[in-house]
């Protein structure tokens, strides 16, 4: 048995269709859908994909945002964990990267390999499988290549759509992977439809263009496939991280903080005592987790128009209301901040029809194009088949699963037994059922709250809005 994931970011699965990606609904046809597949929280891809690489939630990996603070590895300001150089810190002050073994790691201690071509930031890529070098694995990123031959070279440079990039390393991962190393495990990461969807819109011309292209690629994949002896003990996994909202209305997070009488900013100083992460979930790390200031931080938070729910490390030492438990999405580190927050959102339709609408706050990303990371169902959707070996053809399962059953399932088809993974593995890629589900209502405040669905032994976000708060 051999397993090739092929990861598209950003792909959320309601735009999934014969027009814009025939060759992922064709695993979908000829395999197991997963229609409540999910992203973790926050629903950001270097949170993610070392959720997707362990089995485990941000509380278990460490990688708790796209942006972080670690007091010990950067005392003076948060990390963008997209630069090799904000890896390398925590790597230099801790040991390593994550907290639990990858799945290249565990399939290394059993005499099985994984390769993992990557095209997105060089962050993600190291947090795949950072253990690769140690190991003696392979790991290729336009940055970083570990085990690739110099003649590989790094491809083509990042662009906006990020096409040529991503069928360069479609090429290297089918000939070179796939073709001459046969890993038992490969791993390949489009980087679209995400950089488009970001940059474009989710519904525009070009990004359904770098959709189509880049399902191409997995086309090539299953091309590859169909004419190996072996095709029908090759499962594919068709996968995505997270989907995506547009950003109707920017937010200039450091004024309006500012405004509020709160100095914050990237760096923890004297100055700026209150530490401000990015994205669509942004946290907020205050200085000495003084009670006051997050105390009136949170309620001016609460107060805001554009935030839908305030997350706390710990409301109960804060005193604070109407907060959802970062434990309870299993994102309670000792990284995470003392405040996070999302987004308010709806589901009306953007410029181009597509619905899902929230604010932005990201710096490089305009007004009207897509983001994520925080609990909107559409940000936390993630689209996800498997197809061959055990894997039932035809079937469609509603019950909820996240990013952290997947290396579990690829372990046990591998005939391996997973162990130390917060998920589990999926009953459906070997033709059992997958469960009953039970929906429990976490409240917020001002009417809002978020929906946690109760599967598999485990819970899953099923999305944040108001009216059951």
């Amino acid at each position: 048995m051999r397993v090739i994931l092929f990861g598209f970011d950003g792909l959320r699965p309601d735009l999934v269709t014969e027009q814009t990606s025939p060759n992922i609904a064709a695993v979908m046809a000829g395999g197991t859908r997963f229609a409540n597949a999910r992203s973790v929280f926050p629903s950001e891809t270097r949170v993610a994909t070392p959720s997707l690489a362990t089995g485990c939630r941000p509380a278990s990996h460490g990688l708790v945002a796209n942006a972080l603070y670690d007091a010990a590895a950067s005392p003076g300001r948060v990390l963008n964990t997209k630069h090799l150089v904000a890896m390398d810190a925590l790597i230099a002050t801790h040991g390593r990267l994550l907290e639990r073994p990858s799945l290249g790691a565990i399939l290394h201690g059993v005499g099985k390999r994984m390769d993992v071509v990557w095209t997105g930031t060089a962050g993600a890529a190291r947090a795949a499988f950072p253990e690769a070098g140690a190991l003696g694995g392979f790991r290729w990123h336009p940055e970083e290549g570990v085990g690739a031959a110099a003649s590989i070279g790094p491809g083509p440079d990042s662009a906006v759509p990020n096409t040529p990039r991503v069928r360069h390393a479609a090429r290297l991962f089918i000939d070179h992977v796939l073709g001459e190393r046969r890993p038992d495990v490969a791993l390949f990461w489009a980087s679209e439809p995400d950089v488009c969807f970001h940059y474009e819109g989710i519904g525009a011309p070009a990004s359904l263009q770098a959709l189509r292209d880049a399902d191409a690629a997995l086309g090539e994949v299953l091309e590859w496939r169909a004419a190996q002896p072996d095709r029908d003990e090759i499962v594919i996994i068709a996968m995505s991280d997270h989907g995506h909202v547009t950003g109707h209305t920017r937010i200039d997070l450091v004024a309006e903080l500012s405004a509020g009488g709160f100095a914050c900013g990237r760096k923890l100083t004297a100055e700026t005592p209150i530490a401000l992460g990015g994205g669509g979930a942004p946290g907020l790390w205050v200085k000495g987790s003084d009670t006051a200031t997050v105390r009136a931080l949170c309620a001016w938070l609460q107060a805001q128009p554009w935030v839908g729910l305030v997350l706390a490390r710990d409301a109960a030492a804060h005193g604070l209301a109407g907060t959802v438990p970062l434990a309870a999405l299993g994102a309670l580190h000792a990284r995470s901040p003392d405040l996070a927050f999302t987004f308010a959102g709806t589901d009306d339709p953007d410029q181009f029809g597509i619905p899902g609408r929230t604010f932005i706050e990201a710096a490089d990303v305009p007004a009207g194009g897509g983001m994520h990371g925080g609990l909107h169902r559409r940000e936390l959707s993630a689209t996800l088949a498997m197809m061959g070996g055990p894997v039932p053809a035809g079937r469609v399962t509603e019950t909820p699963s996240d990013l952290t059953d997947i290396a579990p399932t690829i372990l046990a088809l591998l005939g391996l037994t997973p162990e130390g993974m917060d998920g589990v593995a999926l009953a459906e890629a070997f033709g059992r059922d997958g469960g009953e589900t039970r929906r429990v209502i976490l409240p917020g405040h001002g009417g809002a709250g978020l929906a946690m669905d109760h599967a598999r032994g485990r819970a899953y976000p099923a999305g944040s809005g108001t009216g059951f708060g």
